[in-house]
């Protein structure tokens, strides 16, 4: 088994401090090994052999354009209906990012 090793910085951020990784997350890795599992690679809430999944589906152009982007980084924080709360696992900035970078274009490549 390898070890990743990187650097972690403590910054000053007003009164507290953070630790920071000097290497973000794979946000679209972190969608497929834990989003997927409910809402399917592509968004589609189909797993690989066609079967219903328990979440949203996400690659709805009509539903995404419906939502705003805190709602999204929202739900994904704090959890709603049967899906479980990240915001142990990503940081708000982290998930907007999830949001804007895997997420939305979700709906752009759906055939």
């Amino acid at each position: 088994m390898g070890f990743r090793i990187f650097k972690v910085y403590l910054v000053m951020a007003g009164s507290s401090l953070a630790l920071v990784s000097a290497e973000p997350k794979d946000l679209k890795l972190f969608f497929q090994r834990t989003c997927a599992a409910c809402h399917g690679l592509d968004g589609s809430a189909r797993g690989l052999n066609g079967q219903k999944l328990p979440g949203r589906v996400l690659n709805d152009a009509r539903w995404q354009g419906g939502k705003k982007d805190g709602e999204l980084v929202k739900s994904i924080l704090k959890g709603k209906g049967g899906m479980p709360s990240f915001q142990s696992q990503l940081s708000e900035t982290e998930v907007e990012i999830l949001v804007a970078e895997v997420i939305r274009p979700l709906a752009a490549r759906k055939k």
